[in-house]
């Protein structure tokens, strides 16, 4: 089983952003990650005034996401879609509980109820499909110790440092994208969960190394690597975070999907982003 330490790790996901004779900073974020990175950024955030995020992180926020996602679907369920292997390869993997379920990343995951003969059906039959998902491969990672989240931790730093922070989406914006992940993507990824190991020790390598390129190829299967989370929210985002690059001492914290979108469209606005060793 796949595991790792909680040691902290330099955060490598760091990009500079020069133009106009101003400075911004552009970090690729991990949602789920089995390392703190915490003290990278401290040491980034002393070069920050003012830090840009996805969307809002507090408690009230991700509630209405939990109230979404149990929302009825008005598409067949993500159970109804899964096939008799995988169904019995995700009770296997949920009938074991976790050294980390108290943990209180990722909060939105309950705990199972490993009574129940098919755990499968009574967690996420009836959730939306993205609900469905997320709880189970969030709860997957947290029982292998991945409990950490570079987005959390980058929000803690930031509050705790008294940072401007500012949300470049709001969460109905965001709600909207995860609607529209595709169902048979989202199934397709299920029933490759025997390699679902390897999948999460690979990203969290190449994640490590900076290795940006062979990170992203390495992840292209996963569910969320869609038009409604990418290509829709790409301009989007970078539209809302330009007026603080051109300030300056901005730092902006996207998932690393959003990395290669964003950099591009800097770019053919003249600015230079180039690879930053924190």
């Amino acid at each position: 089983m796949l595991s790792f330490g909680s040691k902290e790790r330099p955060l490598r996901m760091v990009w500079k952003i020069e133009g106009e004779g101003e400075m911004s900073f552009l970090a690729g974020t991990a949602h789920f990650f089995p390392y703190s990175v915490k003290t990278s950024l401290v040491k980034l955030m002393e070069k920050i005034d003012t830090v840009l995020f996805e969307g809002p992180l507090d408690e009230r926020d991700m509630d209405k996401v939990r109230e979404e996602g149990a929302r009825p679907s008005s598409v067949p369920s993500l159970y109804e879609n899964l096939d008799a292997r995988t169904i019995a390869i995700l009770n296997r993997e949920l009938s074991y509980g976790s050294s980390h379920a108290d943990s209180s990343f990722m909060s939105y995951v309950d705990i199972f109820h490993h009574g129940e003969k098919d755990i499968v059906r009574s967690e996420i039959d009836g959730l939306q499909p993205w609900m469905a998902f997320f709880k189970i491969w969030s709860y997957y990672l947290l029982k292998r110790g991945w409990k950490y989240s570079i987005d959390l931790e980058a929000h803690a730093v930031a509050r705790k440092m008294n940072k401007k922070i500012h949300y470049l989406e709001t969460i109905d914006e965001q709600i909207e994208a995860l609607n529209n992940i595709p169902l048979k993507r989202i199934v397709s990824f299920f029933k490759n969960i025997d390699k679902w190991e390897r999948f999460a020790k690979n990203h969290a390598k190449q994640y490590l190394k900076g290795s940006y390129d062979t990170m992203i190829k390495v992840t292209l299967d996963f569910p969320t690597r869609c038009a409604s989370i990418i290509d829709m929210r790409d301009p989007v985002l970078f539209e809302r975070m330009v007026p603080f690059v051109k300030k300056g001492r901005a730092g902006i914290f996207i998932g690393t999907i959003h990395i290669s979108g964003i950099k591009n469209m800097l770019e053919r606005e003249g600015y230079k982003v180039l690879p930053y060793r924190i």
